[in-house]
């Protein structure tokens, strides 16, 4: 048996056919009961499963199935209801939502799930059909429902602590684990992508390409698209830089914390040295020390001692808003007058 593992990445979609057909070449078929299968290869038994992190395929050469479930699973306590009497039993000498409890009820999941699938019929079969449990309450090695076939069980370890079961008609090994390197395709034109994130706020070309490849776009998509932003006019580093600085002034910061910011959300600095010479200019806008000044008077509320003790704590708030030393003695000074 083979066992090939693909990572999800934001903003793409996973199909079966178009991985398989991506993996081996081959087209994705199914029974009549809905099982998969590939025709005309070695392995030609599939089964496949997926969780929010992996798609995971199996290869056998007989019938088969998997099944897997990440380890921060919520589980809904009235789902062992529905288990066999034996599995109610095991998990009931378990403290409830425990860890260990949590761990047991997932390899009892995982490995019910296997054997539904190689059964071909999935969760309409019925949880309580079978136990993957034996009468001395240790998991079965070989699995068998009333009016389904027997199979042998194997509890996997899968990547990033996925609790993961494979159930085959015959006894086989595990005879290749790989990590598939497929990307998947993205859900949205690139363009569509970025114009939805542009309309909730306004972005600088380096936050929005960070944006777009953490969506899973590639590289080279993802500069176009950034290019071609430009030309129409959607991305204007110059602009955005003029528009934050006033807007962050206006809130009382000073030009050290405005710049340090500035280039957090993507501007160069001479972009941002540029949009802060601007505003300085700017006759609407109060000068670097009324804005100090002001903030240190929001502090000085009606009975404050203005004793040095206060006069430190001024100092700390205004170098924290980002203004400069030469602008925080001058305001201390005045207050002092």
């Amino acid at each position: 048996m083979k066992i090939h593992y693909i990572r999800k990445k934001a903003g793409r979609k996973y199909e079966s056919a178009a991985i398989i057909k991506e993996m081996m070449g081959e087209q994705l078929l199914y029974t009549e009961l809905g099982s998969p299968y590939i025709d005309g290869v070695h392995k030609p038994y599939i089964s496949i499963t997926d969780t929010k992190k992996f798609w995971i395929v199996l290869l056998a050469g007989s019938p088969c199935g998997i099944d897997a479930e990440e380890p921060g699973r919520k589980i809904t306590p009235g789902v062992v209801k529905r288990f066999h009497e034996r599995e109610q039993r095991y998990l009931g000498g378990l403290s409830s939502g425990s860890s260990e409890w949590t761990g047991e009820f997932l390899s009892i999941w995982v490995r019910k799930e296997a054997y539904m699938k190689y059964c071909g019929q999935g969760m309409r079969m019925g949880f309580n059909r079978f136990s993957v449990l034996d009468e001395a309450l240790e998991y079965a090695s070989e699995i068998k429902a009333e009016n389904y076939p027997s199979c042998f069980m194997q509890q996997l370890e899968g990547p990033s602590g996925l609790y993961l079961a494979a159930a085959s008609e015959r006894e086989e090994d595990i005879d290749e684990i790989s990590l598939w390197p497929y990307e998947g395709k993205t859900e949205k034109h690139i363009l569509d992508a970025a114009g939805e994130l542009l309309s909730a706020k306004a972005y600088t070309a380096s936050a929005l390409t960070k944006k777009l490849l953490d969506k899973g776009y590639s590289s080279d998509e993802t500069n176009a698209c950034i290019e071609r932003l430009k030309e129409l006019g959607y991305l204007d580093d110059e602009a955005y830089a003029q528009s934050y600085v006033k807007i962050a002034a206006e809130k009382g910061h000073g030009k050290r914390r405005i710049a340090f910011d500035l280039m957090k959300k993507g501007a160069d600095s001479k972009t941002a040295k540029a949009a802060l010479e601007e505003l300085a200019e700017d006759e609407d806008v109060l000068s670097e020390r009324e804005r100090a000044m002001e903030q240190a008077q929001k502090m000085l509320k009606p009975g404050t001692v203005l004793d040095e003790k206060m006069l430190n704590r001024i100092g700390r708030k205004l170098a924290s808003l980002g203004y400069e030393a030469g602008v925080v003695y001058d305001v201390l000074g005045k207050l002092r007058r």
